[in-house]
């Protein structure tokens, strides 16, 4: 396996790192500052990672860590729902190559579900590599991403007989 030199690593997982953020923060600005702190870290360590095959994963897991402490910190000084009325009229998700609809549906499902489905399925990383961002097994991983694409699903299906209804 050819080892990635800190920068050229930096340049391929920018932007699935990003999307890992925003996926819980729902915040462009705040997950590109995220992501910039998970490769702070990741560079101080950067040679460990490294020889572990892991750097990856762990970028990703660290990148989610600090979203959720921001999650918390938001929470503990006003609530979630007043910051996203306050900040989330404009839809960054556009100049992220996610389709808003499927941004809106991912936001519904429990957190460990929205990310084995992101990281498995969106950002396309091997189930491995999703468990050690995650933290779990890779059954635990093809378990999120099953109630996740299910409840996918099930979210899909009531929106369109609700849409059918309509007309």
């Amino acid at each position: 396996m050819e080892r990635d030199t800190f920068e050229e690593a930096y340049g391929r997982w920018y932007p699935a790192v990003v999307r890992s953020a925003w996926t819980i923060t729902r915040d462009l600005t705040v997950a590109e500052e995220l992501a910039q702190e998970a490769f702070v870290k990741a560079y101080a360590r950067w040679r460990r990672l490294e020889r572990s095959g892991h750097a990856q994963p762990w970028v990703h897991r660290t990148v989610m860590n600090l979203a959720l402490s921001w999650v918390r910190r938001v929470r503990r000084g006003r609530q979630l729902e007043t910051y996203v009325a306050e900040y989330g009229s404009a839809s960054p998700s556009a100049g992220m190559g996610l389709d808003q609809d499927l941004v809106d549906l991912l936001a519904q499902l429990p957190r460990r579900q929205r990310e084995a489905v992101f990281l498995r399925v969106v950002a396309d990383l091997p189930e491995v590599e999703v468990a050690a961002a995650m933290g779990c097994s890779t059954g635990s991983v093809k378990t999120h991403k099953k109630r996740g694409l299910d409840a996918l699903k099930g979210l899909v299906d009531e929106t369109r007989s609700i849409s059918h209804a309509r007309n």
